[in-house]
């Protein structure tokens, strides 16, 4: 067999060329092969409609989760930690008895002034405004007696009995004087018979105003001296 490297004759069964050496068999054929390409699968779409449905189940399930968390009963052995309310000390307390006396006091002095003016049948629109006036600051005076907190002071209900009792005397007093001072505005100062019965009205009510401030004093004066403030008169009040 010829060598088919250097062409020197060989047996026809030798494997190897004498000569040179090399491999005396032919080379295999070499078979091309055309690579096979898989395609890729297809992407699968997904409809929007199918997405927003999703999303609001899931919206819908967290609230309800919520609520079911919020209407379910708590269970009794979980600590509720609940926020403490501070209660105003005792000299917190009677500083704001002390700001409801002043008030009241202030609006005294403002309706003996409008009485004064309209005795003297002077300023008569304008006193009779500070008379109405007066009985709105009493209303609130009044009312803010009723909420004020006195848990922390000594007989704390008595005072605030006492003068309650005293602002709603005064308030009647104060209307009973607008009535006797509204007629002056108009038709001047002359006394008639509708005057008189307010006026008398006013001071009946005046009397039983300084009854119950007195006994205010009594049980507030003590109460005053302890936290440091001022004794009072029914003047004062």
């Amino acid at each position: 067999m010829k060598c088919p490297a250097c062409g020197f004759e060989n047996y026809p069964s030798a494997r190897y060329c004498a000569a040179c050496h090399r491999t005396s068999e032919p080379a295999p054929t070499q078979t091309l092969t055309t690579p096979v390409v898989s395609e890729p699968p297809p992407r699968r779409v997904v409809p929007v409609g199918l997405v927003v449905l999703c999303v609001v189940l899931v919206g819908l399930l967290g609230a309800g989760v919520i609520i079911f968390m919020r209407l379910w009963p708590p269970d009794p052995s979980t600590p509720n930690p609940v926020t403490p309310i501070r209660t105003a000390s005792a000299q917190e307390q009677a500083g704001s008895i002390e700001a409801l006396l002043d008030r009241s006091a202030a609006s005294r002095a403002k309706l003996n002034r409008a009485i004064q003016q309209v005795q003297g049948c002077k300023e008569l629109a304008g006193a009779l405004a500070d008379m109405r006036s007066v009985g709105v600051e009493r209303t609130g005076q009044i009312a803010d007696t009723g909420t004020v907190v006195v848990s922390a002071l000594p007989d704390g209900e008595r005072v605030r009995t006492s003068l309650k009792a005293a602002l709603g005397y005064a308030l009647e007093a104060d209307r009973a004087f607008v009535a006797w001072a509204e007629p002056t505005v108009a038709d001047g100062c002359a006394e008639t018979p509708a005057r008189r019965t307010a006026w008398a009205q006013g001071q009946a009510s005046s009397a039983q105003a300084q009854t119950a401030k007195k006994q205010l004093i009594a049980v507030w004066n003590p109460i005053a001296a302890q936290f440091g403030f001022k004794q009072r008169t029914t003047q004062a009040i």
